[in-house]
């Protein structure tokens, strides 16, 4: 019979498992976006030369685009420690500084990305609620484009928790 702090343990593993999962699949669907704004892009630059002709839809659609890759990679990269970082503190630190400033920082940040990840759905559902459309050649409903904020905050922040439980087992 499994111990009850053995159970829970097995459940969170199972737990970030799946979540690793969804980062890799949102990594995917990221990376399948920027082949998609490129080959838009490479279009527009074609239509210009050979027919004289812009395609207006597609900065528009490289613009969310942007959007729709930073938030759907950014779990992902956070939880292979591939995210931007800037280290020249932490390299210059004593050793026995590093882990509780590590701890400290996954904390702060997890905590940014909570509140962004509240504010960011508020506003999400405000523009679902009103059915705000965006001022622009295509104008998709808002909702469309700021979902992804809210979604990939709360991702973002759960592997800040993930590191900063990491870090505190050191």
């Amino acid at each position: 019979m499994r111990q009850p702090h053995s159970l829970g343990k097995s459940l969170l593993i199972l737990l970030m498992r799946g979540l690793s999962r969804l980062n890799f699949l949102l990594a995917v669907i990221s990376a399948v976006v920027l082949v998609a704004a490129t080959g838009a892009v490479f279009a527009e630059i074609m239509s210009r030369l050979l027919f004289g002709k812009s395609l207006l839809w597609v900065v528009e659609l490289s613009g969310y685009a942007l959007l729709y890759m930073t938030f759907l990679g950014a779990p992902y990269l956070l939880e292979k420690n591939r995210h931007v970082a800037i280290d020249i503190v932490t390299e210059n630190l004593h050793p026995r500084w590093r882990v509780p400033l590590g701890c400290a920082m996954s904390l702060l940040g997890a905590a940014v990305c909570f509140y962004a990840t509240w504010y960011g759905l508020a506003v999400t559902l405000d523009q679902y609620q009103f059915g705000t459309r965006e001022t622009t050649v295509l104008a998709p409903h808002s909702y469309l484009l700021t979902w992804v904020f809210p979604l990939g905050m709360f991702l973002v922040a759960i592997q800040f928790v993930a590191q900063a439980l990491a870090c505190l087992k050191r």
